[in-house]
């Protein structure tokens, strides 16, 4: 069952939103197979599992349209085939928007998607880029914006879990770079739909120019589980660790 949260829906359990006619997912980090086999680690079917995961998201919601928050691929250079058996997985159910992220080099020549340049754009309203780069002034102009890039974390009960994080902004610093910001402008960090990946979140500090820069509070952002329970403030559970 989906939970509300501020202008979006989330599903109960699953690192994805859902936007008006949309599903939104972030970081699938296809044909990291091969990073895996490097460390010693045989996992052949992580592409196909994401495909599957997909799938049963959009049938979950009746949506038709799904948009990515980037990295798509693992790796920068090239299109693995394991994204290439992703999309034709997915042909069928409907339109597919990719915000270009820093792997995706080349993705453009993938057949059957629109691809969004990493500056991102607005879709009904809500505010959408991956991270790596800086969002437009169009995006910064949403009450709600969305990121992927960091796949947040926090951990929970002795393991870490995916989760949700709102952050507010940190005026006196995001009005030197975007003022015409929206003043009622929260940042929400997507967790990464593919569960293998880490954290890029340490010590309340992110990736990204937007986090980098301290455009918004990290330290007193508010961390939810997928299941939309509040668990805290970020800089209160890294304190703990």
């Amino acid at each position: 069952m989906p939970w509300k949260w501020q202008m979006v829906r989330f599903l109960a359990g699953k690192e994805a939103a859902v936007h008006a006619d949309a599903v939104i997912i972030s970081d699938l980090h296809l044909g990291m197979e091969a990073s895996l086999f490097e460390r010693g680690v045989r996992a052949s079917d992580v592409s196909e599992k994401l495909a599957d995961k997909t799938i049963d998201v959009l049938e979950e919601t009746g949506k038709k349209k799904l948009i990515v928050l980037g990295d798509v691929k693992e790796k920068v250079v090239g299109v693995p085939w394991e994204m290439k058996k992703y999309f034709e997985g997915l042909e069928g159910q409907g339109e597919i928007i990719v915000v270009k992220g820093n792997h995706d080099g080349g993705i453009e020549k993938v057949p059957g998607i629109e691809v969004i340049g990493a500056g991102g754009f607005v879709y009904r309203k809500l505010g959408l880029f991956h991270g790596h780069a800086w969002p437009s002034e169009e995006v910064m102009g949403c009450g709600t914006v969305i990121m992927g890039h960091n796949h947040p974390q926090a951990k929970l009960a002795g393991e870490w879990k995916p989760v949700w994080v709102e952050a507010r902004p940190e005026k006196k610093n995001i009005e030197k770079k975007y003022p015409g910001y929206n003043k009622r402008i929260k940042l929400i960090l997507m967790p990464s739909f593919n569960p293998l990946l880490g954290t890029n979140i340490v010590k309340s500090e992110g990736l990204g120019p937007v986090l980098r820069n301290k455009l918004f509070k990290l330290n007193t952002a508010i961390v939810y589980t997928l299941g939309g329970t509040k668990i805290g403030k970020l800089g209160e559970l890294f304190k703990r660790l």
